[in-house]
């Protein structure tokens, strides 16, 4: 069932298509579930697709070959100068090594952006304060893993972890899970890409339990890992429509998971869809942006693009923007110290910042049957006085959504997300397909509804914010 918790909503907002011309996705045309389990099975097959990587580039250029392949779309490229930090082994489990004394101890994976060292040492300790350098300095630091209901809430805690470990002067951190290690073997979070200044492990339950014991004994840790600087490009693909008012479709394209950045395949999907629609069919440009710097924020690159298209919109050329992240998930669920599967779908938050938004959402899910669907305006607590009152769609979303482009966003955050033990099994590909349906019918039943009105309270919020009302901040992680 969808549950609304929204806008007041209006009236349908679907106008009447030209004639000849589809209100619906005919699902008969549509990409098929093989086919999307085939497309995720390739991205996956890339391997760990770090920011700017050798695997990271090779998944770009081929989702740029698969999209260039499809009639009337051409690509352009937007890049970015990083400073990337990439494992030597090209893996995160293999990358971070871990020794007590002089017994190897097996380590689920490297904490992403920890300092590359051959070898750093200090005496063990467990703690469960706030990390200082009274109690830190010199020494390789236990800890945790935060007590969250999903794994994805965990990453401030992580990041302020790291930062303090860093100040303090740490030689080590250990973030220890109660899960078994092969259950978060190659866990990748926080994603902030900010390069920490301590060298950092996670380790499963089971060797948590060893190390705890062994609290005063001295650890060793290496982290093998080089960083410099590097060129990392977002791709963006467009199909022409009547008139260059855009419709914006966005995915991240790094990530260490099938789940993570699974929506480039939902994009291929609606872009081959649309590409084989005649002309009189497509009023609106639509764009297809494969956005990197989701696992090095500092240069995410949805952010920079809604940068732009935040200078545009005033102009007419945008009409509004669609995020999609972490498709057809499935619900993984803490049982004792291990993580299982509930039956269920993970529950998903469709976001959608205008009644004219919400509506179409809404109708898709009721078409579609989707289940375990929260239709909602942010998810941040709303602040009077500011444009919009609300900023986070809860993922990449929310860049559109900030910079006052109308916007919808579908995003999930299940364990499986960082974890990339589950594989293919964290998808229901029945379910990633009606999603991806449901998102292209919304581009059809808003074809021919007038921009203003798709954009609602946006219009308001822009005169607003250019009048002096505050608005979200579009701050990034820092690199250092």
């Amino acid at each position: 069932m969808a549950v609304l918790l929204t806008h007041t909503v209006t009236a349908a907002a679907n106008a009447a298509p030209e004639p000849g011309c589809a209100s619906v996705i005919d699902s008969t045309a549509f990409t098929s579930e093989a086919e999307l389990r085939q497309m995720n099975a390739t991205i996956a097959g890339f391997g760990l697709r770090t920011t700017a990587s050798p695997a990271h580039r090779r998944l770009v250029d081929w989702l740029e070959r698969e999209v260039r392949r499809m009639p009337g779309i051409t690509t352009r490229s937007e890049t970015s100068k990083i400073r990337r930090w990439l494992p030597v082994t090209g893996d995160l489990a293999s990358t971070g090594l871990l020794f007590v004394g002089h017994e190897r101890i097996p380590v689920a994976g490297a904490i992403p952006y920890t300092k590359p060292t051959l070898f750093s040492s200090g005496e063990l300790v467990y703690l469960k304060d706030p990390i200082t350098a009274a109690n830190a300095r010199g020494k390789v630091v236990i800890r945790d893993f935060p007590a969250v209901d999903r794994g994805y809430l965990a990453e401030a805690a992580l990041n302020k972890d790291l930062v303090d470990a860093g100040l303090a002067g740490a030689a080590g951190l250990i973030i220890a899970f109660d899960f078994p290690r092969a259950q978060v073997s190659g866990y990748y979070d926080p994603h902030t890409g900010t390069h920490y200044r301590v060298p950092g492990v996670f380790v499963g339950g089971a060797e948590a339990q060893q190390l705890k014991q062994a609290v005063g004994s001295r650890a060793h840790l290496a982290i093998l890992a080089i960083t410099g600087r590097a060129t990392t490009r977002s791709v963006i693909a467009t199909l022409p429509g009547q008139h260059k008012e855009k419709i914006v479709f966005d995915a991240n394209t790094d990530g260490n998971t099938w789940v993570q950045e699974n929506a480039n395949a939902a994009l291929l999907a609606l872009a081959k869809y649309f590409a084989h629609q005649p002309l009189r069919c497509r009023p609106r440009t639509i764009e297809f942006v494969f956005a990197t710097g989701h696992l090095h924020r500092p240069a995410e690159g949805t952010e920079l693009y809604a940068r732009k298209l935040d200078a545009q919109y005033d102009d007419g050329t945008v009409a509004f923007a669609f995020a999609l992240e972490h498709l057809g998930t499935r619900e993984y669920v803490r049982v004792g110290q291990e993580l299982q599967t509930s039956g269920l779908s993970e529950v998903f938050g469709w976001f959608a910042g205008s009644p004219v938004l919400s509506t179409a959402a809404q109708n898709a899910i009721a078409r579609h049957g989707l289940d375990r669907v929260f239709v909602l305006p942010g998810i941040d607590s709303p602040v009077p006085g500011r444009v919009p009152p609300q900023c986070s769609f809860g993922g990449l979303g929310t860049h559109f959504h900030s910079h006052l482009i109308p916007s919808m966003a579908m995003i999930s955050g299940p364990w499986s997300l960082w974890a990339p033990s589950f594989g293919s099994q964290a998808i229901d590909f029945a379910r990633m397909r009606a999603q991806t349906l449901a998102a292209g019918d919304t581009v059809l039943a808003l074809a021919n509804v007038p921009r203003a009105e798709i954009a609602g309270p946006y219009l308001a919020y822009r005169q607003a914010r250019a009048a002096g009302a505050p608005t979200c901040s579009h701050e990034l992680p820092p690199e250092d």
